[in-house]
């Protein structure tokens, strides 16, 4: 007769230590894939603000400017900016640049962004135009995809499903409505209100604290879809997908108003209602990335700006013409 065989296995105890080494294991493991991850998506992020320099360089070459930051008329600087017949942003100046002249084709310059009178017949309208979500909009770490989310009717033709966007224009130290003439290379001469300004352009001549020493763009943070708060709406004059230097990144308070609608959501990130002038709106940069926010630089060049930066070195970078060196960060 053959001898009696014992089968071989696992023991309880053997099968939990062998469970509580592999849980061990992927505890050790997850974050180093979760920072993976976070780094692939601020590589995407550091990518998408490079191809917004590149357009803004390649707008200066045909144009001899950056564009306006947001314009109420086809020539601003000459017309009066009352009004809104021709209202639009930098971001459709920069569509050409971008591989998107399809639409700025179909762009109706002569009518507004919520405007409902196509360029081309049977084409697309400017308030059809603004809802299009291009993934060169939005950085990965934050909400791809975001839209505004006005809920009250009166702008119910336009508002509802306007894309938002992560990334703005530089309008220095200032808060925004301010008539300081040419400091940041985005910003107003004049100013009377958010319905009654002169916007002005720069060029890289301009430029005299040197062109890798002054901030072009950066990042916003946007809002959760669907809520009645303006930061991101980089489509939509006035605001226009701007940020002011006055606290460094992930700092300081957002400050903005309506009369009738409310645009500002505290919880998200920090926010406060103002006064109806729009001389004291600011926004601030801000991003998902641990530790600061990405910024590009008007020779073209991106960098990860540290929350640690020194205000008034920050502030500093924001100006193309001061005249004081820059400290180190």
């Amino acid at each position: 007769m053959s001898p009696h065989r014992h089968r071989s296995g696992f023991t309880l105890v053997e099968l939990l230590v062998v469970i509580g080494i592999i849980g061990t294991l992927v505890g050790l493991l997850l974050p180093a894939v979760q920072a993976a991850r976070e780094a692939a998506r601020q590589s995407s992020c550091t990518n998408n603000l490079k191809q917004w320099a590149l357009a803004m360089h390649a707008h200066h070459d045909a144009i001899k400017f950056f564009p306006y930051f947001a314009q109420r008329r086809n020539n601003p600087e000459v017309n009066t900016a009352s009004g809104s017949a021709h209202r639009r942003t930098w971001v459709i100046s920069l569509w050409p640049y971008l591989e998107q002249l399809d639409l700025y084709s179909k762009w109706n310059l002569n009518d507004n962004y919520y405007g409902t009178t196509p360029a081309i017949t049977g084409g697309l309208k400017n308030n059809e135009l603004i809802q299009i979500k291009l993934p060169n909009y939005y950085c990965p770490s934050d909400i791809p995809g975001a839209r505004y989310g006005y809920q009250g009717s009166a702008m119910a033709n336009w508002g509802n499903f306007a894309a938002r966007g992560n990334y703005a224009v530089n309008m220095g130290q200032t808060r925004f409505y301010v008539s300081s003439g040419p400091v940041g290379p985005f910003g107003i001469k004049n100013a009377a209100s958010q319905g009654s300004y002169i916007p002005y352009r720069s060029k890289l001549s301009q430029m005299t604290d040197g062109n890798s020493k002054t901030l072009l763009m950066s990042e916003l943070r946007c809002p959760q879809d669907e809520v009645d708060d303006g930061r991101g709406q980089r489509l939509l004059e006035p605001s226009g997908g701007t940020f002011t230097a006055a606290a460094p990144p992930n700092s300081g308070t957002d400050r903005w108003s309506s009369s009738s609608i409310k645009f500002c959501d505290s919880a998200i990130f920090p926010c406060t209602s103002t006064s109806d002038s729009s001389d004291q709106w600011q926004f601030m940069v801000r991003s998902q990335h641990s530790g600061g926010a990405n910024a590009s630089f008007c020779d073209g060049s991106v960098t990860f700006i540290p929350n640690a930066i020194d205000p008034g070195v920050w502030q500093e970078l924001s100006t193309m013409n001061s005249g004081s060196a820059v400290g180190a960060w």
